[in-house]
């Protein structure tokens, strides 16, 4: 009867853990991402836009604020991230490869990808960018203006956006914590973003 009990306990006790297991990630604690089907909003992308950056959004280059809605991908995947949250330095190598990814399967022309550093200064993202090779384009957000208007979430943040007719994006998904597998993450992108 005793090990009956205790290994009901066990279990009950591995149940209640297993939210912390499950996401790897620096929770926010008054995180309110933005619901599914909600509209976006239309925050700025601050930084400087390289020319690269730029050909791969499809907006002009060298802008120090360029309105999200002015990038013309079908499909944005935003991810809020920190500099100094160690799961995105953990992660970064798998989101890289979720970018050289989209590259191979042909859908760059349809699905971008940039990053938004949530607390951080230009020079920081730069640390970032160059620490982890990040091939895409990634963002400022010293004064945390563009956090508060997404949802407050915590690090790493994935937000799936679709473009729409009106030149908004609306979301089409949400989730906390790193990407396990970048195959399996771009399969659920586009069965979301239904391309």
């Amino acid at each position: 009867m005793k090990r009956t009990v205790f290994v009901v306990v066990l279990l009950v006790a591995l149940a209640a853990a297993a939210p912390a297991l499950a996401v790897e990630a620096s929770e926010a604690p008054r995180s309110k991402p933005l619901a599914v089907g909600s509209v976006f909003p239309d925050v700025p992308l601050i930084g400087p836009v390289s020319a690269e950056a730029a050909a791969v959004l499809g907006i002009a280059p060298g802008k120090a604020q360029t309105p999200v809605n002015a990038v013309t991908a079908e499909v944005l995947v935003v991810e809020i991230f920190s500099m100094y949250c160690p799961y995105c330095q953990k992660d970064a190598p798998t989101v890289n490869a979720l970018f050289d990814l989209i590259a191979k399967r042909g859908l760059s022309n349809r699905i971008a990808v940039v990053g938004i550093g949530a607390g951080n200064s230009d020079a920081e993202v730069d640390i970032f960018r160059k620490k982890y090779a990040v091939p895409f384009p990634l963002f400022s957000d010293a004064t945390f203006a563009v956090h508060a208007r997404v949802g407050e979430v915590g690090t790493p943040f994935f937000y799936v956006l679709k473009k729409q007719k009106d030149g908004s994006y609306r979301v089409v998904d949400g989730s906390l914590g790193v990407i396990n597998s970048p195959a399996e993450f771009l399969a659920f992108i586009t069965r979301k973003a239904g391309i």
